[in-house]
């Protein structure tokens, strides 16, 4: 029998929270830079704590306007005073946190970038040192998070292409967004059973992941998830807590 932490970003306006808390054991909650307020995510807390998901912050640059989707020429100053803002936020208002997760753009960029990654670090480091931060396997938030106190949790996505690299399909390339359900599960299965990924040119690629995230904005994301969890249980793969 097989286990993994299945995670969903959530408490982004989407309407779906509620309804894919059953299939999920770990949640990260959107602190008011892409989305959310606070009533966001005291709602978005309650309803996690309420099924037994684990709470994390998923803070991001500050772009509403693109979700946070999109890169942000910001200075380090900038980057880091935004992040404090939305983690002063997020810590005010939920205890007993299992994680951090940057969102979108941000998460994408530290992958390559250094430099942002140590600043990045460097606030998470003020609000809760050595909590485990949810990133990609060769990115440089694993490597510097690894050498900084920092419990590292290897990510791979159920609904997302990749590169030969390791990195995430750019979303603006053909087929980086899974939306098939059949797609999503044959994806997961194998980064579960075979602890590797198939990228966009063919080529499969190890990636030994601790947890899996499923979009909770993603098109069609419940049935998905439903499909998904029964397509785990066939294949005697367990989701953590549940």
């Amino acid at each position: 029998m097989f286990s993994i932490d299945l995670n969903c970003d959530v408490g982004e306006g989407t309407g779906n929270d509620a309804k894919l808390m059953p299939f999920i054991s770990s949640c990260s909650i959107a602190c008011g830079g892409h989305y959310g307020s606070k009533q966001t995510i005291e709602a978005t807390a309650q309803l996690a704590q309420a099924h037994g998901v684990h709470i994390g912050a998923h803070p991001s640059y500050p772009d509403s306007e693109n979700f946070g989707r999109k890169s942000m020429n910001l200075s380090l100053a900038d980057l880091q005073d935004a992040l404090r803002k939305q983690l002063d936020l997020f810590f005010s208002i939920c205890t007993n946190v299992s994680h951090i997760k940057p969102h979108g753009a941000l998460y994408n960029d530290l992958f390559f970038d250094l430099e942002k990654t140590e600043a990045v670090l460097a606030v998470f480091a003020e609000y809760a040192p050595g909590i485990r931060v949810y990133c990609s396997a060769a990115s440089q938030l694993a490597k510097v998070a690894a050498h900084s106190g920092f419990s590292v949790c290897i990510e791979a996505f159920a609904d997302r292409s990749y590169a030969k690299n390791g990195s995430l399909l750019s979303r603006s390339e053909d087929n980086a967004v899974l939306t098939d359900k059949h797609s999503i599960a044959k994806q997961v299965i194998q980064l579960v059973t075979s602890k590797s990924v198939e990228c966009n040119t063919g080529v499969i690629i190890p990636v030994k992941a601790q947890t899996i995230c499923l979009h909770g904005d993603g098109l069609h994301v419940i049935e998905n998830a439903a499909f998904l969890a029964e397509s785990l249980m066939q294949n005697n793969i367990r989701v953590q807590g549940l």
